[in-house]
């Protein structure tokens, strides 16, 4: 599956924020340079998604089918983290998880980045 990758803070600020949909990609993956318990928020999103976080390339926290939150303020957003630190985040289309089986523990391959 090809993925959006957000490296820089204002990629990964922004994410999915103010996209219609995901186009012809998979989801989106944050990179972060360092594990720890990073928070998601539903900023500026239209659809609904599946948040997964994973730890050098294996599932450690699965948040699936995450509503949006239109009209509420930035203050008042649910922040979404991992039970673990995680140094990988993959947003994925709601219901994605469950519809292709993935668990806590499966591993991915990344490709390139």
């Amino acid at each position: 599956m090809d993925v959006l990758v957000a490296k820089t803070f204002a990629q990964q600020y922004r994410g999915l924020g103010k996209r219609d949909n995901l186009g012809v990609y998979g989801g989106m993956l944050f990179v972060h340079d360092f594990s720890d318990k990073y928070g998601i928020v539903m900023r500026d999103m239209k659809f609904p998604i599946d948040i997964v976080w994973f730890q050098n390339n294996e599932v450690v926290d699965i948040a699936p089918n995450i509503p949006t939150e239109p009209g509420i303020s930035e203050a008042n957003l649910m922040v979404y983290r991992p039970r673990k630190p995680a140094n990988l985040i993959l947003e994925l289309p709601a219901g994605w998880t469950a519809e292709n089986g993935v668990k806590i523990g499966d591993l991915i391959k990344i490709l390139d980045i």
